[in-house]
């Protein structure tokens, strides 16, 4: 066997974890339905909640990334114009969203707009809708806008990173004289003209990838759409519960209509987002770093009084749910008084299970099996086609190895629920003792983790000096101990990254464990949230329990973010 047959086999593995599970799917539906899936997708209209969701689908991920542009995009532009004390707290505070769990964040804007909560205490009450957002909601005939506008938030509060990533290390590496020197034309005498002529070529792939994977993240949102916004439905809402009933022969084939066509029209509409962002992305691999960033940034200067207020309202924002969750797994309401105590029973509750199937701790031990397991698999499949689509870069074939990038992120242009579904109809319609194996989870988490893995691993290959490996072989080191002792510590930052973000989304992945998981011993902490916020509030404790697990899971994301962060490179843009 040669060695670019041995290169193309994890091309074929993972492509074939990809595909089989959700060839398998479409099959059956198709089987099942009688349609084709193009078919399926024009009649979505027909099921009786699919047109509006998939007019609320696109509406609210086109808000939320028009939003989380335009509250990120100036935070960003503070942060690279100017010398910032703590600014690795300050980048780290402000991307800490992006790892957090949708299911926590969920969590975290409940409490934050629960009765009693600090957004209620100002008058604007998001969750009931009474006072000013009743009469907003009155003066526009928009039904459930409080709801709407807590999705809004939390999608721009969860998305805010990716402007962040994607922007602020662009502006910080900008040569101060480049700006120096457009001044002193006549292009650039005002302020909008050298945002036209400068700026805006400058940053404007970075800012359409960022609006770009908002939105993408925002049309596959689950967790925030079922908590924030329980009366309105998306594609992916509808889709994850409709999908218990899909794929039944000669049961609700309205069902497995939605599912087949739901799930083509989002595969097309965001394999064309990934794509696009992708080859944005690849254009600015090619673009040279010219300055350091700490050269820039101390030709700049210390920031100004605006931008100091406006990061500290951003810093705000961005910690002020979690905070609130927090407080609220120790706050607890007593109905009879409508007074509130301070105490850690919910705490105690959630560590010995008494409201669930299973203990915090035990599902937390569950995660973490499934974490560890997903990060072996990601990363090893996760290099291995990102060297792949470097080879076939470095040897000009430029379209190769854009197919097989953009084949790559086939399940982000699936979804967590997608993904699920694919499995539960896929693989276990044709083998059903797969429900009996506990490591089923593994396999969704994979998928959902390696286009992570490849996109971080991806700029890293790309950077790396062929002059070292060059040297190394004319010592007579062998193939495989330039690669132990050349390019593993050349890229140790970027693998400890990839491992860590791939643990800490395995954790809190919630769309495709909801659909594959729901009740058992198997049970993983963001589905023993969803649980404990599903059961009725009668017990005053219910709610806080919730919470202090939700608290628990963030907690365990935020140290695996604080390794992340310890490693990663800031320069270049992107993840």
């Amino acid at each position: 066997m040669t060695l670019r047959s041995i290169r193309n086999v994890p091309i074929f593995v993972y492509l074939g974890l990809i595909l089989i599970p959700i060839y398998l799917a479409v099959e059956r539906l198709i089987d099942v339905t009688g349609k084709d899936p193009f078919a399926a997708m024009f009649s979505l209209p027909d099921h009786p909640l699919g047109t509006e969701a998939l007019y609320f689908s696109f509406i609210q991920a086109l808000l939320s990334a028009t939003l989380t542009i335009a509250i990120g995009l100036p935070i960003a532009w503070w942060l690279g114009r100017h010398q910032w004390k703590h600014l690795n707290f300050i980048r780290a505070a402000l991307t800490l969203p992006f790892v957090t769990p949708t299911i926590v964040a969920a969590m975290g804007f409940l409490a934050l707009f629960k009765t009693g909560g600090v957004i209620e205490s100002m008058g604007i009450d998001l969750r009931f809708e009474t006072g000013f957002i009743g009469w907003l909601s009155d003066s526009t005939g928009i039904e459930n806008s409080g709801h709407i506008i807590a999705l809004l938030l939390a999608h721009a509060w969860f998305n805010i990173a990716l402007v962040i990533r994607f922007v602020e290390p662009k502006i910080a590496i900008i040569p101060p004289r480049f700006e120096e020197s457009i001044r002193l034309l006549p292009i650039g005498k005002t302020r909008f003209s050298r945002t036209r002529y400068f700026w805006w070529p400058v940053l404007r792939t970075s800012i359409g990838s960022a609006f770009l994977f908002a939105f993408i993240f925002s049309f596959t949102s689950f967790a925030l759409v079922r908590w924030l916004a329980p009366d309105m439905w998306t594609l992916e809402a509808l889709m994850a519960v409709e999908g218990g009933a899909a794929g039944i022969h000669n049961y609700r084939t309205e069902a497995s209509l939605l599912v087949l066509g739901g799930a083509t029209l989002q595969g097309i509409i965001l394999l064309f987002a990934l794509g696009l962002a992708g080859y944005w992305q690849q254009k600015q691999s090619i673009s040279n770093d010219v300055v350091s960033e700490s050269f820039a940034r101390k030709t700049a200067g210390r920031p100004s009084l605006l931008a100091r207020i406006g990061v500290s309202f951003a810093l705000l924002f961005a910690l002020a749910p979690l905070g609130s969750m927090l407080l609220s797994s120790v706050r607890i309401r007593d109905r009879t008084n409508e007074s509130y105590r301070w105490s850690t029973e919910a705490w105690d509750i959630a560590l010995t299970g008494d409201l669930t199937y299973v203990s915090a701790a035990d599902a937390l031990a569950n995660s973490i099996v499934y974490a560890i397991a997903c990060m072996v698999v990601s990363i090893l499949l996760g290099y291995a086609v990102a060297s792949s689509i470097h080879a076939f870069e470095s040897k000009g074939k430029k379209r190769t190895a854009r197919a097989i990038d953009l084949i790559s992120m086939l399940p982000l242009a699936l979804s967590g629920v997608m993904v699920g579904l694919g499995v539960l109809l896929g693989v276990l319609k044709v083998w059903p003792e797969l429900f009996r194996w506990y490591g089923l989870p593994i396999i969704p988490h994979a998928m959902l983790t390696t286009p992570f893995v490849i996109r971080i691993l991806l700029p890293a290959l790309r950077s790396l000096d062929s002059g070292y490996d060059e040297t190394a072989a004319m010592l007579g080191y062998s193939q495989y101990q330039r690669f132990i002792k050349v390019r593993i510590p050349l890229m140790k930052s970027s693998l400890v990254v990839a491992a860590t973000l791939s643990i800490a989304f395995s954790l809190g992945e919630f769309g495709a464990s909801w659909i594959l998981l729901r009740s058992g011993s198997w049970d993983t902490l963001p589905i023993l949230v969803d649980q404990l916020m599903a059961r009725p509030k009668y017990f005053e404790l219910v709610e806080p329990v919730a919470m202090a697990t939700a608290s628990l899971l963030m907690m365990v994301t935020f140290v695996l973010f604080v390794i992340t962060e310890r490693f990663r490179e800031h320069q270049g843009g992107g993840f």
